[in-house]
């Protein structure tokens, strides 16, 4: 045999050998959560005290799905030389790297309830220079439309920032947050309290994608006088469970241990932009049919996270134009906020996706700017040439982090009700827009509402010179148009207007100004009849 064929014979063996023992990634769960040394009635040795009271509010119990797992299982595991990574204890199961014959093995094991594979062996490489890239979109924009529309102006006049609220931001990579000034104040003022990257196993996430940093920007950062964050002030953990240049099944499992780890530590608000439905491997791939809540692996974890009171919030999809069309998972979780987008028209932007559910589930849920939203990017520049409902979901869950601020007491799913039924398409909810556009302002009209009894506030009464009078209208549900007549004390009619009202406006205002002092009559008349109030102007 000559040299060059022994050379060649000794490369196709290796690569044989190579590919015979390709070590590829597995989850495997376990039967049980026996002997593991863990009981529900002491929660405090695998909680946080911040996740027990989370629970306690809302009347959540502390079940077996919270506990670890049975560390025996996992030495039988390393035992036979298998590498063991992340620990699910919602799912009873760790990733692990294994080859083939020693993965089917594995389902022999009397501890082993399943084995699935979720990734090849060359799964963990990282492509530095390869970046998400976000939705293009030439629709106009306007920087204040983003925030305006939510009511985040109202809500930081009343003082709510996000001010001892925990936010979790599932992503891809949050480059230059580390360095950008308008992120500064997180690290000044230690409001990043825990940070990790899955795929490369190490507390920094300020590397590889920067679409994380655009996402984060919408909640955190500041630029005086130039721009805003919703949330500026909350906690974050930073969580990089995305490997941008491929997508396996791996990615869902990385998805499901940081929410873990996020409820672990007593999470408030779960944020992703993460959506899945196709994978490099097709055997997959997610069907339409598989949009019920419960199928996919990230949703059930989503799911799961909301049953512990965290409101998850998740982008729809960017799918809207292409043959999938449908929202992404997570985003047919239980009991979550699913985020489309809208242009600063007010128009559904072309790239949303459409529910329903399979189940028939109205989603997304709400809508917010996602055209051309103003972000934050990685030199700390502002940027709006991107666009993605990726960019709509964060603003959600910072808005909602500032929602439950100002509301305390109110559980997770209260709060979800709330904003969905204070939003503007509430009364005629459809799988594009969803319930419509959350406010902040909207939420509290609607919340308010909930403790009077009466259709209507008329104030102040008496009225004062340069005041104006105020109707407001308690349940724009049950009265959303009105005209407003006004009477002198004799009975001839001065005046008459009709204003249409919503949660996010629901007053309307008059000007008595060019009336003398004296007694008025204001007369309310709505669709189902009328309510009169004697006004006195001083």
């Amino acid at each position: 045999m000559g040299k060059n064929k022994v050379i060649l014979f000794i490369i196709v063996w290796l690569l044989l050998v190579q590919y015979g023992m390709a070590q590829d990634f597995y989850f495997v769960s376990f039967t049980d959560k026996q002997n593991n040394g863990f009981t529900i009635e002491q929660p405090s040795e695998f909680l946080s005290q911040r996740a027990i009271l989370r629970r306690q509010k809302q009347g959540i119990s502390v079940t077996e799905q919270d506990l670890p797992l049975t560390n025996l299982y996992l030495e039988a595991l390393r035992n036979k030389g298998i590498e063991v990574f992340e620990q699910s204890r919602w799912f009873n199961g760790a990733i692990i790297r294994s080859d083939q014959p020693e993965a089917d093995q594995l389902k022999n094991e009397p501890y082993v309830e399943t084995v699935t594979y979720i990734a090849p062996s060359n799964y963990a490489g990282r492509i530095k220079q390869k970046d998400e890239t976000l939705h293009l979109d030439n629709t106009p924009s306007d920087s204040l439309f983003q925030n305006d529309i939510l009511g985040v102006e109202e809500m930081h006049s009343d003082g709510y920032y996000g001010q001892n609220m925990l936010i979790a931001v599932l992503d891809g990579g949050f480059r230059g947050v580390d360095t950008a000034s308008p992120f500064s104040h997180m690290f000044t003022n230690n409001q990043l309290l825990y940070s990790y990257d899955f795929v490369s196993k190490t507390d920094n996430v300020f590397d590889y994608s920067q679409h994380g940093t655009k996402v984060l920007s919408t909640m955190v950062a500041q630029k005086e006088d130039v721009y805003q964050g919703i949330a500026p002030d909350a906690d974050y953990m930073l969580f990089v469970t995305e490997n941008v240049p491929t997508e396996y099944r791996i990615e869902e499992y990385y998805w499901l241990i940081a929410a873990e780890r996020a409820d672990s530590a007593g999470v408030d608000v779960i944020s992703t932009s993460l959506g899945y439905f196709s994978f490099d491997d097709p055997t997959m791939n997610y069907t339409h049919e598989d949009l019920t809540g419960a199928t996919a692996v990230i949703t059930r974890a989503a799911s799961i996270a909301t049953e512990k009171g965290i409101v998850v919030v998740s982008s729809a999809g960017n799918q809207g134009d292409d043959p999938w069309q449908k929202i992404t998972f997570p985003s047919d979780m239980l009991n979550g906020l699913s985020v489309g987008s809208i242009t600063s028209n007010y128009d559904l932007s072309y790239f949303s996706s459409f529910g329903p559910t399979a189940d028939g589930r109205i989603k997304p849920d709400v809508v917010a700017m996602g055209s051309n939203t103003y972000v934050i990017d990685e030199t700390g520049s502002i940027s709006f040439t991107g666009s993605g409902t990726s960019l709509a979901a964060p603003q959600v869950a910072a808005l909602t982090a500032g929602i439950w601020q100002a509301y305390p007491d109110l559980s997770a799913l209260e709060i979800i009700e709330a904003m969905r039924m204070s939003a503007d398409n509430a009364g005629s909810p459809d799988n594009a827009f969803g319930y419509g556009i959350p406010s902040y302002v909207a939420v509290k009209n609607y919340l308010e509402a909930v403790t009077l009894n009466s259709r209507f506030e008329v104030y102040p009464n008496p009225i004062i010179l340069g005041e104006t009078l105020n109707i407001k209208i308690v349940d724009p549900q049950k009265t959303d148009r009105i005209t407003l007549l006004v009477f002198e004390a004799t009975g001839k009619q001065l005046s008459e207007g009709s204003y249409d009202v919503s949660w996010r406006d629901n007053e309307a205002i008059l000007s008595l100004s060019e009336l003398p002092t004296g007694v008025y009559f204001l007369r309310v008349v709505f669709e189902s009849g009328s309510e009169g109030f004697r006004i006195v102007k001083l």
